[in-house]
Parts: C-alpha cells; structure tokens; sequence
C-alpha cells in the first residue's frame, strides 16, 4: 500500500462519495487507466491522472488490484465506502509503518471477484493497525518479556497465529501481547509460553545459555485487557506444554 500525504488525502475527503466511488468502480471493475477515469468522471477534469490516482491509493488499491472485479456494481462501492471511516484511514496513512511491526502493505488478502468484499485488504489493515495502538498503549510501550522499548523493534505477537484466527480474534487484544522480535520469535516458536496466571514456562530441550539468552523472565502484565487463558492454554498445548 502506497501512503498518501497530508495533501492527497484532503483531496480525496473533499471529493462527495459518489465521486470516489465512480472512480473505484471504473478501475476495479473496467480496469479503465487514471488518465482515462478523469475523462470520465466530471469532477476530477484535470486530465493528469493523480486524482484519480489518489482515490484508488486511498482505498489501499493499486495496479494489481485494476480490472480484477468483474461482478463488482456502483451501488456495492457506494455501500461499501460509506461505512469506512475516514478518520482512521487518513491516520492509518499518516502513521503506516511496516518497521515498527505493522501488516506488510503488498499483502494481498482476498480474492473476490464477485465484489462482495472488495474492501477485505483494506479494513483488515485499518483493524490491525488500531490494535498495534491498544497494545502499545497495554503495555505501556515495552516489550513483555524485557525492557527493550524502541517501537521498531516491538511486535504485536498474536498467541492464536494469524492463519488459524478468525476475524474477531485476529483484532482481539487478548489475543496479542506486545514481545520485542526476538521474544516474539522464541514465543512463535514455543520456546517460551504462559500459563493462566502469567509465569513464563521455557522448553526444556532448548537450550539458552548455549545462544546467549537469559531464561530469567516474567512477563509484565498489562493493567487492561491481558492475555486470555483460553488462548494461552492453546498455545500450551500446541508446544506440548500440557496435553489437551
């Protein structure tokens, strides 16, 4: 995803939805270029390309994403524009940082030709980035699992992976803690897990001392919204911790 700036993005907010929405529709369902959609749509008249440009990148589309919905129909655009908020988007661009552990912006996350959730990529990067916020603001901006605080080397570490969450869950707090990479790592890997009250438990075939790692840990509980038991007790079982 391509970050507008502060100009872009007021550009794009002044425009009335149903303008944005005929450009959106004219390149995800036609596939019309960004020269030719201002030859049609009245209002972006400046022949130059960047307007409508704007408008596509806004949304979080690029080249990859033009003429690829076929079934797609104004009405569903108009719909579905109307119901992003356009506060946290413009923030979202602002504030976009892949360095500091948010969603990679070429990942591409759906695949609905139908048009029936064209927006996917888009609200599911909007949901990821205010969770990095909630956790940052959890755990007062420091890792977990140590003292490191510098924001680009923290992760929002999922306990339930990505892959395997639901929707709900890949956005839910309690289903995240913040870990610098490398105790996001050793928890991804199960080299590290908590048990219901937060003690950390350490896989007895690894070996710490050996790669220079403390196994001294705790783990700093965040005043709110803390890991959920039904999530940990999860990750436990899945690295052999307790059986199911």
């Amino acid at each position: 995803m391509i970050n507008l700036d502060k100009r872009r993005i007021n550009f794009v907010k002044e425009l009335p939805l149903d303008v944005r929405a005929k450009v959106l529709y004219e390149y995800l369902k036609k596939g019309t270029s960004n020269r030719n959609i201002e030859n049609i749509v009245d209002e972006l008249r400046k022949e130059d390309g960047w307007q409508a440009w704007s408008v596509i990148h806004f949304y979080g589309f690029s080249g990859v994403h033009k003429g690829k919905y076929p079934y797609l129909t104004l009405k569903r655009v108009v719909d579905d524009i109307t119901l992003i908020q356009e506060d946290d988007l413009e923030d979202f661009h602002l504030t976009f940082n892949v360095s500091k552990g948010d969603p990679a912006p070429n990942r591409i996350l759906f695949n609905e030709k139908d048009g029936k959730d064209v927006f996917r990529n888009i609200k599911t990067r909007q949901g990821q980035h205010k969770l990095r916020k909630i956790i940052l603001q959890n755990y007062g901006s420091k890792c977990a699992m140590c003292n490191i605080q510098d924001e680009r080397l923290l992760i929002t570490s999922h306990i339930k992976p990505w892959s395997s969450s639901t929707h709900e869950e890949r956005i839910d707090p309690q289903n995240s803690i913040l870990l610098c990479k490398l105790h996001d790592a050793l928890f991804e890997n199960g080299l590290v897990s908590l048990t219901d009250e937060y003690s950390v438990l350490l896989n007895t075939e690894f070996d710490y001392d050996l790669h220079g790692l403390s196994s001294d840990l705790n783990f700093s509980i965040p005043h709110i919204e803390p890991p959920h038991p039904l999530f940990l007790r999860q990750h436990r079982i899945k690295f052999g911790y307790e059986k199911n």
